[in-house]
């Protein structure tokens, strides 16, 4: 299996752009799965985008049957609060939604929590052999969602993230010790790029972790992302012997 993260520089309020590099991005990636960063198609701020939210998750989908590929993308869906939800949208590559997963950890320091609504699920999905997590950056300041992870029986975790450069210590430090802890994969997409209204810089630093906490994948700082080359069946035992081997099963 192949699993990239499209590190694409971020623009704001302007789908057509940020679709259109999507599609860049994904005609060259010859992937099994792509992973964009949190709120790629509007770009991350902790405000209500004016994008139609169904209209970005139909573009999805639609790109994901277009480049039979599975995407992890993300729109800012309806809530029953009439805040929105910061979701994770999983496709597959035949167009089908594999996952929703709203964050449940909001980034109240950033005023995240005035704008949008909690999520209060853990949610898996499967995909080629494989089953995953899905978190959304501040998400990954909280172990006992990737506890969850790890009692759901997911081999991976992918993490979209806005986490700025001001502490991308901490984004490496915490992704590697969830897969450590835990003893699976995680994946972290990270956007990149400058907010000239917020003044904040997103550094980009996407990494894939293993089960012994080791950086196996890292797309730096600049512009394009990562590639993760690996056999399912060899990641799948890997992990569930390690687990095994350490009584967390």
């Amino acid at each position: 299996m192949r699993i990239c993260c499209a590190q694409i520089s971020q623009v704001y309020e302007d789908i057509d752009t940020a679709f259109a590099r999507a599609e860049e991005y994904l005609a060259s990636a010859d992937a099994d799965m792509v992973i964009f960063c949190e709120q790629y198609a509007t770009g991350w701020r902790p405000s209500v985008s004016a994008a139609d939210a169904e209209a970005v998750k139909a573009r999805w989908i639609s790109l994901a049957k277009e480049y039979h590929t599975c995407i992890v993308g993300s729109y800012q869906r309806p809530g029953e609060d009439a805040k929105p939800q910061n979701v994770m949208l999983v496709v597959s590559p035949e167009g089908e939604v594999l996952a929703e997963y709203a964050k449940t950890h909001l980034f109240t320091p950033g005023g995240e929590d005035a704008a949008f609504s909690a999520g209060s699920d853990a949610v898996c999905f499967e995909y080629g052999g494989m089953k995953f997590g899905c978190a959304v950056c501040f998400d990954l300041r909280f172990p006992e969602l990737f506890r969850e992870y790890l009692k759901m029986g997911a081999h991976c975790v992918i993490v979209q993230a806005a986490w700025p450069a001001a502490r991308v210590a901490d984004w490496e430090l915490l992704l590697r010790a969830r897969a450590l802890e835990n003893r699976g994969y995680v994946i972290g997409c990270n956007c990149i790029g400058y907010d000239s209204v917020c003044g904040v810089d997103y550094p980009g630093r996407s990494l894939v972790c293993d089960f012994e906490g080791r950086v196996i994948e890292d797309a730096g700082v600049f512009d394009g992302g990562l590639g993760w080359v690996f056999d399912v069946s060899e990641v799948v035992s890997g992990v569930e012997e390690m687990r095994e081997r350490w009584g967390l099963v």
